[in-house]
Protein backbone atom coordinates (compact mmCIF):
# COMPACT_ATOMS: atom_id res chain seq x y z
CA UNK A 1 0.00 0.00 0.00
CA UNK A 2 1.05 3.64 -0.38
CA UNK A 3 2.81 3.85 2.96
CA UNK A 4 6.17 5.09 1.68
CA UNK A 5 8.48 6.81 4.18
CA UNK A 6 8.42 10.62 4.23
CA UNK A 7 11.52 12.76 5.03
CA UNK A 8 12.43 12.89 8.72
CA UNK A 9 10.29 15.50 10.47
CA UNK A 10 12.26 18.75 10.96
CA UNK A 11 15.55 17.06 10.11
CA UNK A 12 18.51 19.43 10.62
CA UNK A 13 20.69 20.41 7.68
CA UNK A 14 24.48 20.73 7.91
CA UNK A 15 25.61 24.31 8.68
CA UNK A 16 22.33 25.44 10.26
CA UNK A 17 21.97 27.40 13.51
CA UNK A 18 19.88 25.96 16.34
CA UNK A 19 19.44 26.82 20.02
CA UNK A 20 18.69 30.39 21.19
CA UNK A 21 18.75 32.90 18.33
CA UNK A 22 18.12 36.62 17.89
CA UNK A 23 16.67 37.74 14.58
CA UNK A 24 16.02 41.37 13.70
CA UNK A 25 15.51 42.26 10.07
CA UNK A 26 16.47 45.88 10.72
CA UNK A 27 19.67 44.94 12.56
CA UNK A 28 18.39 45.87 16.02
CA UNK A 29 20.92 44.62 18.62
CA UNK A 30 20.16 42.22 21.43
CA UNK A 31 18.74 44.21 24.35
CA UNK A 32 20.86 44.30 27.52
CA UNK A 33 17.83 43.02 29.44
CA UNK A 34 18.11 39.68 27.53
CA UNK A 35 20.73 38.21 29.80
CA UNK A 36 21.11 35.14 27.56
CA UNK A 37 23.70 33.74 25.18
CA UNK A 38 21.85 34.47 21.94
CA UNK A 39 23.22 33.78 18.46
CA UNK A 40 22.51 36.78 16.26
CA UNK A 41 21.05 35.67 12.92
CA UNK A 42 20.74 38.00 9.97
CA UNK A 43 19.64 35.43 7.40
CA UNK A 44 16.54 33.29 8.03
CA UNK A 45 17.96 30.63 5.74
CA UNK A 46 20.53 29.53 8.33
CA UNK A 47 17.96 28.81 11.05
CA UNK A 48 17.75 25.12 11.80
CA UNK A 49 14.86 23.04 13.18
CA UNK A 50 14.10 23.39 16.91
CA UNK A 51 15.66 26.85 17.05
CA UNK A 52 14.13 29.24 19.59
CA UNK A 53 13.92 32.58 17.78
CA UNK A 54 13.65 35.83 19.71
CA UNK A 55 12.00 38.41 17.46
CA UNK A 56 11.84 42.13 18.44
CA UNK A 57 8.38 43.62 17.92
CA UNK A 58 6.81 47.05 18.52
CA UNK A 59 3.32 48.16 19.48
CA UNK A 60 2.58 48.79 15.82
CA UNK A 61 2.48 46.23 13.02
CA UNK A 62 5.74 45.62 11.12
CA UNK A 63 6.34 43.87 7.76
CA UNK A 64 8.92 41.40 9.10
CA UNK A 65 6.86 39.90 11.90
CA UNK A 66 6.33 36.25 12.92
CA UNK A 67 4.54 35.50 9.65
CA UNK A 68 7.77 36.23 7.75
CA UNK A 69 9.63 33.53 9.72
CA UNK A 70 6.74 31.05 9.48
CA UNK A 71 6.70 31.46 5.68
CA UNK A 72 10.30 30.21 5.58
CA UNK A 73 10.39 27.58 8.35
CA UNK A 74 6.80 26.55 8.98
CA UNK A 75 6.37 24.98 12.42
CA UNK A 76 10.00 23.84 12.79
CA UNK A 77 11.04 26.80 15.01
CA UNK A 78 9.65 28.34 18.19
CA UNK A 79 9.07 32.11 17.96
CA UNK A 80 9.11 34.39 21.01
CA UNK A 81 8.02 37.93 20.25
CA UNK A 82 10.08 40.39 22.41
CA UNK A 83 8.82 43.88 23.25
CA UNK A 84 10.34 46.65 25.36
CA UNK A 85 6.90 47.83 26.46
CA UNK A 86 3.52 46.34 27.16
CA UNK A 87 1.29 45.63 24.15
CA UNK A 88 -2.47 45.99 24.05
CA UNK A 89 -4.61 42.89 23.60
CA UNK A 90 -5.31 43.59 19.92
CA UNK A 91 -1.58 43.71 19.10
CA UNK A 92 -0.92 40.56 21.13
CA UNK A 93 -3.67 38.73 19.25
CA UNK A 94 -2.24 39.94 15.95
CA UNK A 95 1.19 38.52 16.80
CA UNK A 96 -0.26 35.17 17.77
CA UNK A 97 -2.34 35.12 14.57
CA UNK A 98 0.82 35.77 12.54
CA UNK A 99 2.52 32.78 14.11
CA UNK A 100 4.18 33.80 17.36
CA UNK A 101 4.30 31.00 19.93
CA UNK A 102 4.92 33.25 22.94
CA UNK A 103 5.27 36.91 23.95
CA UNK A 104 7.88 38.38 26.32
CA UNK A 105 7.99 41.93 27.64
CA UNK A 106 11.46 42.88 28.86
CA UNK A 107 10.66 43.11 32.52
CA UNK A 108 12.98 40.66 34.24
CA UNK A 109 14.63 37.25 34.27
CA UNK A 110 11.65 35.52 35.86
CA UNK A 111 9.37 36.21 32.89
CA UNK A 112 12.17 35.16 30.48
CA UNK A 113 12.56 31.90 32.37
CA UNK A 114 8.83 31.22 32.00
CA UNK A 115 9.10 31.73 28.20
CA UNK A 116 12.04 29.33 27.94
CA UNK A 117 10.22 26.76 30.09
CA UNK A 118 7.24 26.90 27.75
CA UNK A 119 9.54 26.54 24.73
CA UNK A 120 11.22 23.53 26.31
CA UNK A 121 7.87 21.89 26.99
CA UNK A 122 6.80 22.62 23.40
CA UNK A 123 9.86 20.85 21.96
CA UNK A 124 9.50 17.96 24.37
CA UNK A 125 5.98 17.41 23.10
CA UNK A 126 7.21 17.84 19.55
CA UNK A 127 9.92 15.22 20.08
CA UNK A 128 7.29 12.89 21.53
CA UNK A 129 5.12 13.35 18.45
CA UNK A 130 8.14 12.75 16.21
CA UNK A 131 8.99 9.54 18.07
CA UNK A 132 5.44 8.27 17.64
CA UNK A 133 5.52 9.19 13.95
CA UNK A 134 8.84 7.43 13.43
CA UNK A 135 7.51 4.32 15.14
CA UNK A 136 4.37 4.39 13.02
CA UNK A 137 6.40 4.93 9.83
CA UNK A 138 8.64 1.98 10.68
CA UNK A 139 5.63 -0.22 11.28
CA UNK A 140 3.97 0.95 8.09
CA UNK A 141 7.21 0.34 6.17
CA UNK A 142 7.27 -3.25 7.42
CA UNK A 143 3.62 -3.68 6.42
CA UNK A 144 4.29 -2.09 3.03
CA UNK A 145 7.25 -4.39 2.41
CA UNK A 146 5.16 -7.43 3.31
CA UNK A 147 2.30 -6.39 1.00
CA UNK A 148 4.69 -5.56 -1.83
CA UNK A 149 6.18 -9.05 -1.67
CA UNK A 150 2.74 -10.59 -2.24
CA UNK A 151 1.93 -11.27 -5.92
CA UNK A 152 -1.77 -10.66 -5.25
CA UNK A 153 -3.05 -7.14 -6.08
CA UNK A 154 -4.41 -5.39 -2.97
CA UNK A 155 -5.99 -1.94 -2.73
CA UNK A 156 -7.97 0.41 -0.50
CA UNK A 157 -10.44 3.03 -1.76
CA UNK A 158 -12.34 5.82 -0.06
CA UNK A 159 -16.11 6.09 -0.40
CA UNK A 160 -15.74 8.25 -3.53
CA UNK A 161 -13.62 5.63 -5.28
CA UNK A 162 -10.24 7.33 -4.89
CA UNK A 163 -7.40 4.91 -4.16
CA UNK A 164 -5.95 5.51 -0.71
CA UNK A 165 -3.40 2.69 -0.81
CA UNK A 166 -2.24 -0.22 -2.94
CA UNK A 167 0.63 -2.68 -3.18
CA UNK A 168 3.14 -3.08 -6.00
CA UNK A 169 1.18 -5.93 -7.63
CA UNK A 170 -1.91 -3.73 -8.00
CA UNK A 171 0.08 -0.83 -9.45
CA UNK A 172 1.75 -3.27 -11.88
CA UNK A 173 -1.67 -4.57 -12.93
CA UNK A 174 -2.53 -1.02 -13.96
CA UNK A 175 0.93 -0.61 -15.57
CA UNK A 176 1.55 2.54 -13.53
CA UNK A 177 3.84 3.57 -10.67
CA UNK A 178 2.07 3.55 -7.31
CA UNK A 179 2.23 7.33 -6.94
CA UNK A 180 0.15 7.63 -10.14
CA UNK A 181 -2.54 5.37 -8.66
CA UNK A 182 -2.99 6.93 -5.23
CA UNK A 183 -5.58 9.71 -5.20
CA UNK A 184 -7.13 8.68 -8.53
CA UNK A 185 -10.30 6.78 -9.46
CA UNK A 186 -10.43 3.74 -11.72
CA UNK A 187 -12.08 5.87 -14.43
CA UNK A 188 -8.75 7.71 -14.74
CA UNK A 189 -6.68 4.52 -14.91
CA UNK A 190 -8.63 1.95 -16.95
CA UNK A 191 -11.09 1.76 -19.90
CA UNK A 192 -14.48 3.28 -19.06
CA UNK A 193 -16.38 -0.01 -19.50
CA UNK A 194 -14.16 -1.77 -16.96
CA UNK A 195 -14.32 1.17 -14.55
CA UNK A 196 -18.11 1.45 -14.72
CA UNK A 197 -18.56 -2.26 -14.05
CA UNK A 198 -16.37 -2.21 -10.94
CA UNK A 199 -17.77 1.05 -9.60
CA UNK A 200 -21.30 -0.33 -9.99
CA UNK A 201 -20.17 -3.30 -7.92
CA UNK A 202 -18.71 -0.92 -5.31
CA UNK A 203 -22.00 0.94 -5.09
CA UNK A 204 -23.84 -2.34 -4.48
CA UNK A 205 -21.37 -3.27 -1.74
CA UNK A 206 -21.94 0.09 -0.05
CA UNK A 207 -25.65 -0.73 0.04
CA UNK A 208 -25.47 -4.30 1.35
CA UNK A 209 -22.25 -4.06 3.41
CA UNK A 210 -20.11 -7.02 4.42
CA UNK A 211 -18.03 -8.92 1.87
CA UNK A 212 -18.47 -9.71 -1.82
CA UNK A 213 -16.68 -12.44 -3.79
CA UNK A 214 -17.14 -12.99 -7.51
CA UNK A 215 -15.34 -13.83 -10.75
CA UNK A 216 -15.05 -11.15 -13.41
CA UNK A 217 -13.02 -10.14 -16.43
CA UNK A 218 -10.67 -7.18 -16.14
CA UNK A 219 -9.72 -5.46 -19.40
CA UNK A 220 -7.16 -2.85 -18.40
CA UNK A 221 -5.48 -2.63 -21.80
CA UNK A 222 -6.71 -3.18 -25.35
CA UNK A 223 -4.71 -6.39 -25.75
CA UNK A 224 -4.78 -7.76 -22.21
CA UNK A 225 -8.00 -9.27 -20.89
CA UNK A 226 -7.61 -11.01 -17.56
CA UNK A 227 -10.00 -12.94 -15.33
CA UNK A 228 -9.87 -12.45 -11.57
CA UNK A 229 -11.51 -13.71 -8.39
CA UNK A 230 -12.34 -10.44 -6.66
CA UNK A 231 -12.85 -10.23 -2.90
CA UNK A 232 -14.22 -6.89 -1.66
CA UNK A 233 -15.00 -5.79 1.89
CA UNK A 234 -16.66 -2.68 3.22
CA UNK A 235 -14.29 -0.99 5.69
CA UNK A 236 -15.93 0.66 8.70
CA UNK A 237 -14.65 2.75 11.61
CA UNK A 238 -15.00 1.93 15.31
CA UNK A 239 -18.58 3.23 15.22
CA UNK A 240 -19.55 1.03 12.27
CA UNK A 241 -19.66 3.94 9.83
CA UNK A 242 -18.45 3.04 6.29
CA UNK A 243 -15.14 4.71 5.41
CA UNK A 244 -13.84 2.78 2.38
CA UNK A 245 -13.58 -0.43 0.38
CA UNK A 246 -10.69 -2.91 0.53
CA UNK A 247 -10.12 -5.36 -2.29
CA UNK A 248 -7.98 -8.38 -3.16
CA UNK A 249 -7.71 -9.66 -6.74
CA UNK A 250 -6.63 -13.25 -7.46
CA UNK A 251 -5.68 -13.80 -11.11
CA UNK A 252 -7.53 -16.86 -12.46
CA UNK A 253 -6.86 -16.24 -16.14
CA UNK A 254 -4.93 -19.46 -16.68
CA UNK A 255 -7.56 -21.44 -14.80
CA UNK A 256 -10.33 -19.99 -16.99
CA UNK A 257 -8.34 -20.74 -20.14
CA UNK A 258 -7.77 -24.30 -18.98
CA UNK A 259 -11.48 -24.66 -18.22
CA UNK A 260 -12.29 -23.41 -21.73
CA UNK A 261 -9.85 -25.90 -23.26
CA UNK A 262 -11.30 -28.74 -21.19
CA UNK A 263 -14.83 -27.70 -22.15
CA UNK A 264 -13.83 -27.54 -25.80
CA UNK A 265 -12.21 -30.97 -25.57
CA UNK A 266 -15.38 -32.39 -24.00
CA UNK A 267 -17.64 -30.93 -26.69
CA UNK A 268 -15.58 -30.89 -29.87
CA UNK A 269 -14.07 -33.42 -32.21
CA UNK A 270 -10.27 -32.99 -31.86
CA UNK A 271 -9.58 -33.28 -35.62
CA UNK A 272 -12.29 -31.15 -37.23
CA UNK A 273 -13.42 -29.01 -34.26
CA UNK A 274 -17.05 -29.85 -35.08
CA UNK A 275 -19.31 -30.82 -32.18
CA UNK A 276 -18.99 -34.45 -31.10
CA UNK A 277 -21.93 -36.90 -30.79
CA UNK A 278 -22.44 -36.24 -27.06
CA UNK A 279 -22.77 -32.49 -27.53
CA UNK A 280 -24.99 -33.02 -30.59
CA UNK A 281 -27.54 -35.01 -28.63
CA UNK A 282 -27.31 -32.64 -25.64
CA UNK A 283 -28.23 -29.63 -27.78
CA UNK A 284 -30.81 -31.60 -29.75
CA UNK A 285 -32.61 -32.85 -26.62
CA UNK A 286 -32.90 -29.30 -25.27
CA UNK A 287 -34.26 -28.07 -28.61
CA UNK A 288 -36.70 -31.01 -28.82
CA UNK A 289 -38.21 -30.22 -25.41
CA UNK A 290 -38.75 -26.61 -26.52
CA UNK A 291 -40.18 -27.67 -29.91
CA UNK A 292 -42.69 -30.02 -28.25
CA UNK A 293 -43.85 -27.19 -25.99
CA UNK A 294 -44.41 -24.95 -29.01
CA UNK A 295 -45.67 -27.59 -31.47
CA UNK A 296 -42.76 -27.10 -33.88
CA UNK A 297 -41.32 -29.41 -36.55
CA UNK A 298 -37.61 -30.32 -36.62
CA UNK A 299 -35.17 -31.73 -39.15
CA UNK A 300 -32.06 -33.92 -39.02
CA UNK A 301 -29.59 -34.81 -41.75
CA UNK A 302 -26.92 -37.46 -42.18
CA UNK A 303 -23.95 -36.58 -44.41
CA UNK A 304 -21.26 -38.94 -45.73
CA UNK A 305 -18.11 -38.14 -47.73
CA UNK A 306 -18.15 -39.93 -51.07
CA UNK A 307 -15.27 -42.36 -51.86
CA UNK A 308 -13.51 -41.45 -48.65
CA UNK A 309 -12.04 -44.92 -48.20
CA UNK A 310 -10.39 -44.64 -51.61
CA UNK A 311 -8.78 -41.34 -50.60
CA UNK A 312 -7.33 -42.92 -47.45
CA UNK A 313 -6.18 -46.09 -49.24
CA UNK A 314 -4.58 -44.34 -52.19
CA UNK A 315 -3.19 -41.14 -50.68
CA UNK A 316 -2.92 -41.93 -46.97
CA UNK A 317 -4.69 -40.83 -43.82
CA UNK A 318 -3.00 -37.43 -43.78
CA UNK A 319 -4.72 -36.54 -47.04
CA UNK A 320 -7.94 -37.97 -45.65
CA UNK A 321 -7.68 -35.74 -42.58
CA UNK A 322 -7.16 -32.68 -44.80
CA UNK A 323 -10.27 -33.62 -46.78
CA UNK A 324 -12.39 -34.02 -43.64
CA UNK A 325 -11.24 -30.70 -42.16
CA UNK A 326 -11.86 -28.86 -45.43
CA UNK A 327 -15.37 -30.30 -45.72
CA UNK A 328 -16.22 -29.44 -42.11
CA UNK A 329 -15.01 -25.88 -42.65
CA UNK A 330 -17.48 -25.54 -45.53
CA UNK A 331 -20.31 -27.18 -43.58
CA UNK A 332 -19.78 -24.89 -40.58
CA UNK A 333 -19.56 -21.80 -42.79
CA UNK A 334 -23.29 -22.37 -43.43
CA UNK A 335 -24.17 -22.66 -39.75
CA UNK A 336 -26.88 -20.24 -38.73
CA UNK A 337 -29.05 -19.72 -35.69
CA UNK A 338 -31.00 -22.91 -35.02
CA UNK A 339 -28.49 -25.23 -36.71
CA UNK A 340 -25.54 -27.33 -35.53
CA UNK A 341 -23.02 -29.59 -37.30
CA UNK A 342 -21.45 -32.57 -35.52
CA UNK A 343 -19.08 -35.37 -36.46
CA UNK A 344 -20.91 -38.68 -35.98
CA UNK A 345 -17.77 -40.77 -36.57
CA UNK A 346 -15.34 -41.53 -39.41
CA UNK A 347 -16.44 -39.60 -42.48
CA UNK A 348 -20.07 -39.24 -41.39
CA UNK A 349 -21.67 -36.07 -39.95
CA UNK A 350 -25.01 -35.12 -38.41
CA UNK A 351 -26.79 -31.80 -38.88
CA UNK A 352 -29.69 -30.72 -36.67
CA UNK A 353 -32.15 -27.94 -37.54
CA UNK A 354 -34.53 -26.29 -35.09
CA UNK A 355 -36.42 -23.03 -34.74
CA UNK A 356 -36.62 -20.95 -37.90
CA UNK A 357 -33.72 -22.88 -39.49
CA UNK A 358 -35.84 -26.08 -39.70
CA UNK A 359 -38.00 -24.61 -42.47
CA UNK A 360 -34.86 -23.83 -44.52
CA UNK A 361 -33.09 -27.15 -43.89
CA UNK A 362 -33.24 -28.48 -47.45
CA UNK A 363 -32.11 -25.14 -48.92
CA UNK A 364 -29.10 -24.98 -46.56
CA UNK A 365 -28.12 -28.62 -47.16
CA UNK A 366 -28.23 -28.15 -50.93
CA UNK A 367 -26.05 -25.04 -50.62
CA UNK A 368 -23.53 -27.07 -48.58
CA UNK A 369 -23.46 -29.91 -51.08
CA UNK A 370 -23.07 -27.53 -54.04
CA UNK A 371 -20.20 -25.61 -52.47
CA UNK A 372 -18.34 -28.80 -51.51
CA UNK A 373 -18.80 -30.18 -55.04
CA UNK A 374 -17.38 -26.95 -56.47
CA UNK A 375 -14.47 -27.08 -54.01
CA UNK A 376 -13.82 -30.69 -55.07
CA UNK A 377 -13.54 -29.68 -58.72
CA UNK A 378 -11.10 -26.86 -57.98
CA UNK A 379 -8.91 -28.99 -55.71
CA UNK A 380 -8.82 -31.88 -58.21
CA UNK A 381 -7.83 -29.50 -61.01
CA UNK A 382 -5.00 -28.20 -58.85
CA UNK A 383 -3.64 -31.69 -58.30
CA UNK A 384 -5.15 -32.28 -54.87
CA UNK A 385 -8.05 -34.38 -53.66
CA UNK A 386 -11.43 -33.70 -52.09
CA UNK A 387 -14.58 -35.75 -51.78
CA UNK A 388 -18.12 -34.76 -52.62
CA UNK A 389 -20.89 -35.50 -50.13
CA UNK A 390 -24.16 -37.41 -50.14
CA UNK A 391 -26.94 -36.17 -47.88
CA UNK A 392 -30.04 -37.73 -46.38
CA UNK A 393 -32.54 -35.58 -44.48
CA UNK A 394 -35.62 -36.31 -42.40
CA UNK A 395 -38.24 -33.87 -41.16
CA UNK A 396 -39.98 -35.03 -37.97
CA UNK A 397 -42.51 -34.07 -35.37
CA UNK A 398 -40.76 -34.49 -31.99
CA UNK A 399 -44.09 -35.10 -30.26
CA UNK A 400 -44.67 -38.18 -32.41
CA UNK A 401 -41.14 -39.40 -33.25
CA UNK A 402 -37.86 -39.39 -31.29
CA UNK A 403 -34.55 -38.24 -32.74
CA UNK A 404 -33.08 -41.75 -32.98
CA UNK A 405 -35.92 -42.83 -35.26
CA UNK A 406 -35.55 -39.64 -37.34
CA UNK A 407 -31.80 -40.24 -37.72
CA UNK A 408 -32.41 -43.80 -38.92
CA UNK A 409 -34.74 -42.44 -41.60
CA UNK A 410 -32.15 -39.80 -42.55
CA UNK A 411 -29.48 -42.51 -42.74
CA UNK A 412 -31.70 -44.60 -45.03
CA UNK A 413 -32.18 -41.55 -47.25
CA UNK A 414 -28.41 -41.05 -47.29
CA UNK A 415 -27.80 -44.52 -48.69
CA UNK A 416 -30.56 -43.94 -51.23
CA UNK A 417 -28.57 -40.90 -52.43
CA UNK A 418 -25.38 -42.98 -52.66
CA UNK A 419 -27.09 -45.71 -54.64
CA UNK A 420 -28.39 -43.14 -57.07
CA UNK A 421 -25.04 -41.64 -58.02
CA UNK A 422 -23.71 -39.83 -54.91
CA UNK A 423 -23.16 -36.06 -54.65
CA UNK A 424 -26.87 -35.54 -54.12
CA UNK A 425 -29.51 -34.99 -51.44
CA UNK A 426 -32.28 -37.47 -50.73
CA UNK A 427 -35.30 -36.69 -48.58
CA UNK A 428 -36.64 -39.42 -46.26
CA UNK A 429 -40.22 -40.54 -46.65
Amino acid sequence: MNLARKPEFFQARPGTVTGLCWYAANGEPVPAECDLALTVVGDLGVLGPHAIVFLPVSPSSTPNGPGHIRAVHGESVYIIAVSRQSLDLARQQQLYDEGADDLHVLDGRQAMFACLARAKRHFQRLHGVEAVRRDLRERLDVLQAALDHLPTPIYLKDLDGHYLACNTAFASLLSRPREDVIGHRLHELAPSETAEKHETSDAHLLQIGGVMCYETDVCLHDDDERYVMLHKALVTDEHGKPCGIAGVMIDITERKRLEARLMNAAERDPLTDAYNRRKFFEIANDAIADAIAHGETLCVAAIDVDHFKSINDEFGHAEGDITLCSIVDILRSHETEGMIVARAGGEEFFVFFFGTAAARAEEILQAMRTEISHYCQIRTAAGGLAGTISVGMAVFDPAAENIDRALRRADAALYHAKRNGRNRLSRAK
